[in-house]
């Protein structure tokens, strides 16, 4: 018998199988191997009234933060106002869906409230753009589509309206963060990662709000080929980071935001000593 796994917890891994869900446990020898993380294909076996999991079936991929695998695409969540999206955050999500070679997904919820001029900019990068209010049925079911039969991750600061939009779907009423006022950001509101099935085919994780993203690139020359402009530019220079190189084919021919975005990267992965 195989699973998903959904949700792991104090050394029970709660696994969703064609039967229903199962709370299970490691067989002594796959401990002294790679523990399972939430996203895993796994192998079970019942014996009396335990269920362990034997297996670990080949991943393929692997998130380090949130640590999950196994993911078809990435629902990068921001709201078109309270709070303002932050492009920064957004070009470091999109790198790690570069990176790891998933779909991606960019929404802007609260479009009742705001038209977000990052939008425009993203789309004419290829990708699928969305700007939607939650409080429009007509929108909310487009929304839906994309998730279909897909495992997805939602990534995006707190406040925004992941877990509003994940409540929606699942027709439930998981708690949900206000907006600050002194600071216009949401507070946090999930802790931990969990794959909730989907009634129409397909899991989602809502992940924890954060800022910050660590995007595991070790080498720096490798960063620009996870910026979709970047990639069918031919640069002079065949090691080029494109920075304060002469006649740069690169530089000149990227928006001045998603470039500083990449400086930003290039720096951290340069500073960063490797594991």
């Amino acid at each position: 018998m195989n699973g998903v796994v959904v949700k792991v917890l104090a050394g029970i891994y709660t696994v969703c199988t064609e039967t229903g869900y199962l709370n299970t446990v490691l067989k002594g020898r796959l401990k002294l191997d790679e523990y399972p993380v939430v996203g895993d294909l796994v192998k079970l076996e019942r014996t009396n009234d335990l269920t362990v999991i034997l297996e670990i079936l080949p991943r393929r991929n692997l998130l380090d933060r949130p640590r999950i695998a196994n993911i078809d695409q990435l629902f990068i969540f921001n709201a078109a106002a309270l709070p303002s999206p932050q492009n920064y955050l957004i070009d470091r999500l999109t790198v790690l869906g570069e990176y790891w070679k998933l779909k991606t997904v960019i929404g802007f919820n609260k479009a009742d409230l705001n038209r977000c001029h990052l939008a425009d900019s993203y789309r004419l990068l290829g990708y699928r753009v969305y700007e939607f209010s939650l409080l429009k049925e007509q929108e909310f079911s487009e929304l839906k589509s994309i998730l279909k039969d897909q495992i997805t991750v939602l990534a995006g600061p707190s406040g925004v309206g992941k877990t509003t939009f994940v409540n929606k779907i699942l027709e439930q009423n998981r708690k949900t963060g206000m907006v600050s006022e002194k600071t216009r950001r949401g507070q946090h509101t999930t802790r931990e990662v969990e794959l909730l099935k989907l009634p129409f085919g397909g899991y989602i994780a809502d992940t924890p709000g954060f800022s910050r993203l660590d995007v595991y690139i070790t080498d720096p020359y490798s960063l620009s080929n996870c910026f979709v402009e970047m990639q069918g530019i031919k640069c002079r220079f065949q090691n080029c980071l494109h920075l304060k190189e002469p006649d740069c084919q690169v530089r000149d021919k990227i928006d001045p935001l998603r470039y500083q975005s990449y400086v930003e990267l290039l720096a951290e992965i340069k500073e960063r000593k490797p594991w």
